[in-house]
This record gives structure tokens, C-alpha cells and sequence, in this order.
């Protein structure tokens, strides 16, 4: 059984990441200094505690380390390490000209197919990626080189490229099975939960933002803070960030998919409508390529999508509670 980190020594690591966060922009950077401060040891020794520290420091810093990649790693059972890296969300088809959604195929046949899915910046300097896929008869997992989904110029609505999207074709022969401890949900919800902490956090930072311009902005003689529809804004932002992350906490020590998919749901939804908000309560100045809020933004756009954005995952968590007839109990009493 994973050990519990106690409230205070959880808030020095916190303070300690993020230092390690800020002190290093470049991600590849970035992972070596929380590799030195213990991050595998950590994530080893209480992966959902460990994850909440981590993950909350990356919203609250806007770094882009590479983190979700160990996350998933440790979850599959497979080692951890700074040289592997993970194809998020991947789909696999067997069309390589055409690929449709309707068109799935098995990782290990042998025939070439094409890989679509995101894979973050660590795929720059990884020599091994990691594929996983729910089959049919239990989790697949397969390991091919890095080079192979490496672009020469990333693109995407993030100007870290923290995720990039790839669709590459790949022989049979390039792929080789590996032994994964884990399972596939067990890798979901791990990610699902780290995830909710990054979009929490963030949006912790966007409304702190907010706020600070609200009450420093005059307009007409008085502070922005003083009028009800930005008091209103802010403090329904305030209310989703406090449900996503009390949600978020009762996930550390119950790992549980439904309240993992509930939890990433709820902070999706919660950095987005706090960004829509903070950018209201800015005006003109949320607009400048000087502040960081369309940086916050475009992130949080893509973690939200991750392994489910907060529209479409009410779909999913329909289905298990119909499927299943349970539903978790979130509140002890």
C-alpha cells in the first residue's frame, strides 16, 4: 500500500517543484531537476499523492515538464524513466491512407497500420515510446523507437508544444510487446487524476491574476473589484475550482475511475469557464501577447481534451452508472 505524505511535507515539496519549475523553462530541463529532487521515488511511494504535488505545481507554473509520460509509465507497471515517453490517447488503424474512426485494429497484428495520438515534448530526446490500447482480451502494451514520431517542426495551439499531435505510419517489425504490470484503466485514471490537478492549479493561477487586476484597475473613480458583475465572475470561478479540487482530494486516497473521470471533468470545466471569466474581468490586457493568460489558455485547452474533456466525460460516467447501477460515495459522513 502506497504511504500518505503528511499536509506540511506535502506543501514543501510543492513549494520545491515549483521552484525547480520556474528555475528551469526548458522542459527536458525541467525533468532532470524533479528527477533530482526524487519525483520517481516519489511517485513510486504514493503515485496519487505524489501526482496531486507535482501536477498542481505544473498548473500553478505553467511549466511544460513532461510528467503525465511517467505518470502513465508507473501506472502500466512498466519502469519509469526519463528516456520513455507514452503515445496519449492513441488510436490505431489499419488504413494507412485513410484512417477512420470505425476502423480499429489489434496493436500486435502483423500488418502495418498508422499511430494517431499526442505525444508530449519528451519524444525530442526519449529513445523509447510506449503504446497502450484496451483490447478485446486485456491491456496491450508495445514499445517502438522515439524517432519515429518525432516531427521536424511541431505544431499545435500551445507555443511550449508541451503535447503535439502525431499520425505516423509504422511497420510491424518496429513494434515489440512489453510485459506491463498494469492496466489499462488503472493507466486512465492515474492520468485523469494528475491532469485534474494541472487544470486546477492553473486555473488557481489564472484567478489570482484576475483578481490582482480587479482590485489594482480603476475605471470611472473605482476599483474594478467593486462591481457586482466581476465580484460575480470571479467568485463563480471561485466556487468550481473549490468543487474540482475537493472532488480531486477524496481521489488520493481512492483511486477510483468513476471519481477520477468525474474529477478531470470537473476541473476542465473549471479552467476553461475560469479563463473565459479572468479574460472578461482583463479586457483589453488578457488580449497582449505580454500577459500569460492566452498561454494559461491554449494549455489548458489541450489537457482538458486529454483522456476525455469535461464535455464529453458526463457521457462516459452516464454509461458506468448505468452499466454498473453503483455510484461512488464521495462525501464520508
Amino acid at each position: 500500500m502506497s504511504g500518505f505524505i503528511e499536509p506540511e511535507d506535502a506543501g514543501l515539496l510543492a513549494s520545491s517543484f515549483a521552484a525547480a519549475m520556474l528555475d528551469a523553462p526548458d522542459p527536458g530541463e525541467a525533468d532532470q531537476a524533479l528527477y533530482d529532487l526524487g519525483w520517481a521515488d516519489l511517485l513510486a511511494a504514493s503515485p496519487a499523492q505524489g501526482a496531486a504535488i507535482a501536477f498542481g505545481a505544473l498548473g500553478a507554473t505553467g511549466s511544460a515538464a513532461t510528467l503525465l509520460d511517467d505518470v502513465v509509465v508507473h501506472a502500466l507497471g512498466v519502469p519509469v524513466s526519463p528516456s520513455t515517453c507514452v503515445l496519449f490517447d492513441a488510436t490505431l488503424y489499419t488504413n494507412p491512407a485513410a484512417p477512420q474512426p470505425g476502423d480499429p485494429r489489434s496493436l500486435m497484428e502483423d500488418n502495418p497500420f498508422v499511430v494517431n495520438g499526442l505525444v508530449s515534448s519528451r519524444v525530442e530526446r526519449a529513445t523509447t515510446v510506449l503504446i497502450a490500447v484496451d483490447e478485446f482480451e486485456g491491456t496491450a502494451v508495445a514499445a517502438m523507437d522515439a524517432g519515429l514520431l518525432r516531427e521536424p517542426e511541431p505544431t499545435g495551439i500551445d507555443p511550449a508544444h508541451a503535447y503535439r499531435h502525431v499520425s505516423v505510419r509504422i511497420p510491424t517489425d518496429a513494434v515489440t510487446p512489453v510485459n506491463a504490470e498494469g492496466n489499462w484503466e488503472d493507466a486512465v485514471t492515474a492520468a485523469r487524476m494528475a491532469l485534474s490537478y494541472q487544470l486546477t492549479g492553473g486555473a488557481r493561477w489564472i484567478l489570482t491574476e484576475a483578481r490582482q487586476h480587479a482590485i489594482d484597475r480603476v475605471q470611472f473613480g473605482r476599483p474594478v473589484a467593486s462591481f457586482q458583475a466581476m465580484r460575480h465572475k470571479l467568485a463563480e470561478s471561485l466556487v468550481l475550482i473549490e468543487g474540482a479540487e475537493s472532488l480531486g482530494a477524496t481521489c488520493l486516497r481512492d483511486p477510483d475511475p468513476m471519481k477520477a473521470a468525474l474529477a478531470k471533468s470537473l476541473a476542465g470545466k473549471a479552467a476553461l469557464t475560469t479563463a473565459n471569466h479572468a479574460q472578461q474581468v482583463l479586457a483589453g490586457m488578457g488580449f497582449t501577447a505580454e500577459h500569460r493568460l492566452h498561454l494559461w489558455l491554449k494549455r489548458m485547452l489541450v489537457l482538458d481534451a486529454l483522456y476525455g474533456s469535461y464535455k464529453s466525460l458526463p457521457t462516459e460516467i452516464g454509461r458506468d452508472l448505468l452499466i454498473y447501477g453503483t455510484v461512488p460515495r464521495l462525501i464520508q459522513l
